[in-house]
């Protein structure tokens, strides 16, 4: 039809539909069983015949005849307060005897809610899609959990578009988005198991068939606008439903951005993955403690009263309050304690699904066997038994759950601008605790950080995670009426940097004489700590001002008084039972626990440390590594590394209460020997480098020869660049003559430096064979040394033990004028005469050898 302005327009399609209008008392009850009912309805007035459908060509209205309708309209209105029931059940045991166990979800809504669906009546190229959209407003849900809580929300609207292609079994796809504002959600670790429940009591109770298999993948996306997740945060999963004296963790913020495809693309697929995807803007993490707890009023104090200042010591306000809240209202007690603009969480989820479950016996063959046995007949035999009989014979025991492809989950939170953090300790138990402040007290301590990653590998028998921290800087303040002169107003502000953080565990399992329903036993945890170097100038004030807050950190960490008991009155032994009925217990003690038997250590390094406690016109400098730099102290440095692996009968013992623990030397030696080679051999400062031998010399002596030879590699050439250098004439008189009265120091370091090279060239020589006309001409000289004559008795010591190398080694230096075969100097004479054992042994080593090779 022609318009006289030249327009043409189309007749109208026939609008085919069905309006609803509900009033007050209106209830509305949906669950599994009314869908199934509406899925025979469905089958009965549209069964399906497996053919291709064809496609609608729409025709022009042409006067006289029918008109073709295009779709089937549905909406439905709620013009009063209605209830929405969404009802499922679940097999229960009851007095022996299975029941049906009613569980619902109640929605009570207010009027203008709404619910539309349109069903297309023609069929295009790429076939029809059903819509159905609707709201519920002032949406207040329930479960029927003894904890009912569920959802709030101001609106919610829902919008459900299915795509059904042409050919019957082709993929379909379901798209379901809802969006929710000012919305209010409570999470229970129980949720879990009621939702569960719904959808297999929702999905289809018919076994899986491949010939009616169709694909057909579910995309959600779930938003909200101004929204909180509230859970509980209660010790044990305990949940107090009478009184509501829970405590709460909750995450708040503007937006709230959920996107997963749950894909059902193939009848049996070898792996299924899964991809979560959540954004999420302007979050804060809330903490709320009820009024019994004894911390509420300390946290309560804390987040009211703490002084924050910024980078720049400024003043700086607590996390802004104008932010919609209906349940964590920071009126009622609730604290906040981080806000995060913006962060993204992704999760993917790689699993293996178990074969559904079928008639007997094939329910338990799975597929490889399954498709042997189907084609064993047209394949020529080549198995001495049939997959039957392996599956039969195959025993608990004899099953390796290693031997299965595992299922692997990848979780990445990505926090990509600056966020901030008050660190209470009851958030970690239930996050830096600020300490309590007011006007006249100084500001809370800050640490700041430019990156913060976590990783963790979780398999079957083993679990490894890290943690790193990037540079790390702690700022503190005065007291603002503390006053000092002008030149020292630079000392208002202290700081702590640390260069960086590395820690590392491993935790280790086992599932020896576990059933295959029991969980492996972690049976040892290991932690390394890698701390950089930790430098910082503090004032007294300030470094108080950081003990305090850590006190009251601790102290709300720990929180022992507010402690609930676990639900269960006994623990689990090693074995997986109960400790009073396990046969390993007897009336004298339990059989212990996993925790008690495991191994556990911890192995820790620091790089360094330069702390500067400073006041008006003083200053304390802690420093350890530099220590060996230092040209006044640095040789009395050197010397007391060897004191903390020195036996004492003083200090350091199990009777002065020191914790002494097993390999302590050991541990120390390999977390020093490092960085003291290191110093050796890339100074170029001769006092250092002296300073570097002496603090391995005095460590040496005290360690066995399993520790040693571990590390001859190491130690040999330090010790031997130190005794043969053309400079080692100035390090030894740097030794001696740095301070007068440190002569006798001089020779003693010597001396436990031949002592170490002594036992090692006795345990293996070989590794000093290319430096044998060095060492001999260096240790002959020595072997008249005066100052100390046990020096002596060690150099003869290492020359007996170079006479040990072969004779081709050894024979060039027959002919010196200072030649070992003629080793009988007055020395060795005393020391005889002293009947001193080593004198004797040596001489008469020495006397043989030269005599062999005479």
């Amino acid at each position: 039809m022609r318009l006289p302005n030249g327009d043409e327009v189309t007749a109208p399609t026939p609008v085919w539909g069905l309006d609803i209008q509900c009033e007050k008392g209106t209830n509305l009850s949906y669950g599994p069983w009314a869908d199934r009912q509406r899925e025979q309805l469905f089958l009965f007035f549209f069964p399906q015949d497996y053919q291709t459908m064809k496609v609608f060509i729409f025709i022009a209205s042409v006067p006289g005849e029918i008109r073709q309708v295009q779709q089937f309209d549905v909406r439905l209105n709620i013009l009063a307060e209605a209830t929405v029931d969404i009802l499922f059940s679940k097999l229960i045991m009851r007095d022996g005897k299975q029941e049906n166990q009613t569980n619902a979800v109640h929605m009570n809504v207010q009027r203008g809610s709404y619910f539309e669906m349109t069903l297309p009546w023609t069929v295009s190229d790429d076939g029809y899609v059903t819509k159905i959209n609707g709201q519920f407003l002032h949406v207040d849900a329930s479960s029927s959990l003894n904890y009912r809580n569920l959802l709030e929300a101001e609106t919610l609207d829902y919008r459900v578009n299915v795509h059904y292609p042409r050919v019957w079994n082709h993929h379909q796809t379901w798209d379901l988005e809802f969006n929710g504002c000012k919305a209010t959600y409570h999470f229970l670790y129980a949720h879990k198991e009621f939702f569960q429940d719904m959808i297999e009591d929702w999905s289809s109770r018919v076994p899986p068939d491949l010939l009616h298999f169709v694909p057909y993948s579910w995309n959600f996306i779930i938003r909200m606008q101004e929204f909180e997740l509230i859970t509980l945060a209660n010790g044990y999963n305990w949940v107090d439903c009478e009184h509501q004296a829970n405590a709460h963790i909750a995450f708040c913020g503007e937006l709230f951005d959920l996107r997963f495809t749950l894909p059902f693309n193939d009848f049996l697929p070898e792996t299924v993955l899964l991809k979560f995807i959540i954004v999420g803007e302007n979050v804060d993490l809330s903490l709320f403690l009820p009024p019994t707890n004894t911390s509420s009023n300390i946290i309560t104090a804390l987040s009211r009263n703490a002084r924050l200042i910024e980078k720049e010591d400024r003043p700086k306000h607590s996390f802004s309050s104008e932010k919609w809240r209906k349940f964590c209202k920071l009126s009622s007690g609730w604290v906040d304690c981080w806000h995060v603009p913006e962060l993204q969480l992704s999760i993917s989820y790689t699993y293996h699904p178990v074969p559904p479950v079928g008639p007997s016996p094939q329910a338990n063959v799975s597929t490889p066997e399954k498709e042997e046995l189907l084609l064993s007949p047209i394949r020529a035999p080549h198995r001495k038994k049939s997959p039957m009989e392996i599956i039969k014979n195959l025993t608990p025991e004899q099953f390796d759950p290693t031997s299965v492809t595992a299922d692997c989950i990848n979780v990445d939170l990505r926090i990509t601008k600056p966020s901030e953090i008050k660190l209470y300790g009851s958030v970690l138990r239930m996050f830096i605790n600020l300490k309590d402040c007011t006007e006249q007290y100084p500001p809370c301590p800050t640490v700041a950080l430019d990156r913060l990653i976590f990783e963790m590998n979780k398999r079957y028998s083993e679990t490894q995670l890290q943690v790193v921290v990037s540079p790390l800087i702690l700022t503190t303040s005065d007291d603002p009426n503390h006053q000092r002169p002008s030149a020292h107003q630079h000392l208002h502000t202290g700081f702590l940097m640390l260069s960086g953080l590395q820690m590392r565990g491993d935790a280790m399992f086992s599932a020896e004489e576990r059933s295959l329903d029991e969980e492996t036993l972690e049976y040892a945890w290991l932690v390394e700590l890698t701390v950089g170097t930790l430098s910082g100038k503090l004032t007294t004030p300030q470094l108080q001002n950081i003990i305090t807050a850590l006190e009251a950190f601790v102290f709300t960490v720990e929180d022992a008084e507010n402690s609930l008991r676990h639900p269960r009155p006994y623990l689990y032994c090693y074995h997986g039972t109960p400790q009073p009925q396990c046969p390993q217990t007897t009336s004298e003690h339990f059989c212990p626990t996993t925790d008690t038997i495991k191994y556990k250590m911890v192995r820790a390094s620091l790089d360094g440390i330069s702390l500067n406690l400073v006041e008006s016109g003083t200053i304390l400098c802690f420093q350890m590594q530099e220590l060996l730099s230092d040209p006044l102290i640095g040789m009395e440095a050197a010397h007391n590394f060897g004191t903390i692996v020195k036996d004492h009968n003083y200090a350091l013992t199990s009777h002065t209460h020191a914790n002494i623990r097993l390999l302590h030397k050991q541990r120390f030696f390999e977390s020093v020997v490092g960085p003291l080679v290191e110093l050796f051999s890339t100074t170029n400062d001769i006092k250092t480098k002296s300073c570097a031998l002496v603090a391995i010399a005095s460590l040496l002596p005290w360690l066995t020869h399993i520790v040693l030879n571990a590390h001859i590699q190491k130690l040999l050439p330090v010790l031997l660049q130190g005794l043969y250098t053309s400079d080692f004439s100035k390090i030894g008189e740097v030794s001696i003559n740095l301070e007068r009265h440190d002569a006798r120091c001089g020779s003693e370091t010597r001396l436990s430096t031949l002592t170490t090279l002594a036992s090692l060239l006795k345990q293996n020589a070989s590794p000093a064979e290319r430096h044998t006309s060095t060492l001999i001409s260096f240790l002959m000289p020595l072997t008249t040394y005066h100052p100390l004559q046990t020096v002596g008795v060690k150099a003869l010591e290492c020359l007996a033990a170079l006479v040990t190398l072969p004779v081709s080694v050894i024979l060039p230096y027959r002919n010196e004028s200072w030649s070992i075969f003629d080793l009988t100097p007055k020395f060795i004479t005393d020391a005889l005469m002293m009947q001193h054992k080593d004198g004797v042994y040596l001489y008469n080593c020495c006397k043989n050898n030269a005599c062999a090779m005479e």
